[in-house]
C-alpha cells in the first residue's frame, strides 16, 4: 500500500496524487473518506483510502473544510476527478479518534480490515464544494 500527501496541505496532496490516478481501475474503485468526525461536516478533516483489487492508497489528512476553502476546494476535485473517470464506489468510514491517529502505525492488512469494516455508502455530492 502506497501512503502519499502531505498532513494539512490539500493542493499539494492533491497534486501528488493525480499522477497515480491514472494507475487505476476506477470502475472497480472502492473511494473510502475517512474522518473522525460525525455530523459535523463543516469542520472534518479528511484522509483518502482507495483500493481497487490488490492496489491500495491512503492520502494524508489533507481534505475537507477542516482545511479551510483550500481542503474544501480539493476534496471536491478529488471527487470530480474520480467521478469523471467512472468510480462510483464511495464509503465514508468514521472512526474513533484514538484509531484515526493510529492509521500510520497499522499494517496494510489491519488497515484495509479497519477501513472496509468501518466503510459506509456515501453520496459523493456530500463531498462537493
Amino acid at each position: 500500500m502506497e501512503r502519499i500527501g502531505f498532513k494539512g496541505l490539500p493542493r499539494e496532496t492533491l497534486e501528488q496524487l493525480k499522477p497515480r490516478l491514472k494507475k487505476l481501475h476506477f470502475p472497480s474503485l472502492k473511494v473510502i473518506f475517512v474522518t473522525d468526525r460525525q455530523g459535523d461536516r463543516s469542520h472534518a478533516r479528511y484522509r483518502v483510502f482507495l483500493v481497487g483489487g490488490k492496489h491500495a492508497l491512503l492520502t494524508e489528512e489533507a481534505f475537507g473544510p477542516g482545511y479551510g476553502e483550500a481542503g474544501e476546494l480539493a476534496l471536491a476535485e478529488l471527487v470530480q476527478l474520480l467521478r469523471k473517470g467512472g468510480a462510483y464506489n464511495f464509503k465514508e468510514a468514521v472512526l474513533p479518534p484514538d484509531v484515526y491517529a493510529a492509521l500510520d502505525e497499522m499494517d496494510e492488512a489491519a488497515l484495509r480490515e479497519r477501513l472496509l469494516a468501518n466503510a459506509n455508502p456515501a453520496d459523493p455530492g456530500l463531498y462537493a464544494a
